[in-house]
């Protein structure tokens, strides 16, 4: 597009870079996992599952929030606390693994 292009903070956008609406995007996605086999998940769902693999992989909280958009971390610890609790499961293990020598 050169100088056609406008720029923008924008994932997803239409061909000259303006903004796409975000129910263009839910709709898309819809049509998208409807002709799929897929589980029926809207496309909010990706974000929770993304913030939650991440936490469960050990990434600090505070990595995590602020990569989902979050002011507070407290945020992030309350709705996904299950992850941090998983996270934390995790990280006992492998102390152990550790201390015991396997």
């Amino acid at each position: 597009m050169g100088d056609r292009w406008i720029d923008g903070d924008r994932i997803f956008t239409q061909d000259d870079g303006i903004h796409v609406h975000p129910d263009s995007i839910t709709g898309w996605f819809h049509d998208f996992i409807s002709h799929t086999e897929l589980p029926q998940i809207s496309i909010h769902s990706l974000r929770h599952t993304n913030i939650t693999l991440l936490l469960a992989e050990g990434i600090p909280l505070r990595t995590v929030s602020y990569r989902a958009g979050h002011a507070q971390t407290s945020t992030t610890s309350n709705i996904y606390s299950h992850a941090i609790r998983t996270a934390d499961e995790k990280a006992a293990e492998v102390l152990v693994n550790i201390v015991v020598g396997k």
